[in-house]
C-alpha cells in the first residue's frame, strides 16, 4: 500500500492507494474520510463515499497530487 500526506489551504489530507491494481483511493481527513476514483474515459475524479456530507473535497487538486506522486493505473484489465 502506499500513501503519502498532502497539504492544501491548510488542511492536511492523508492518502492512501491501498490496491495497487485499481484505481481507487483512501483520502483521511480530521472532519471526514472518503474515497475517490479517476473515471478511465474522462479523466475526471469522483468521490464514491464520504462519512461527513458537509465536507467538501478539493477532489481536482488532490488528483492532481495522486497523479504526480502516486501515478494513475492505466492497464485494463481483460475477462475472458
Amino acid at each position: 500500500m502506499r500513501s503519502l500526506k498532502i497539504n492544501i489551504d491548510d488542511d492536511v489530507y492523508s492518502i492512501s492507494h491501498p490496491i495497487s491494481t485499481i484505481n481507487l483511493y483512501k483520502i483521511v481527513h480530521p472532519k471526514g474520510s472518503f474515497e475517490i476514483t479517476r473515471t478511465r474515459y474522462t479523466g475526471e475524479w469522483k468521490v464514491l463515499i464520504q462519512t461527513n456530507k458537509s465536507v467538501t473535497l478539493p477532489v481536482a487538486p488532490i488528483g492532481r497530487v495522486i497523479e504526480e506522486r502516486l501515478g494513475i493505473v492505466t492497464k485494463s484489465l481483460s475477462v475472458r
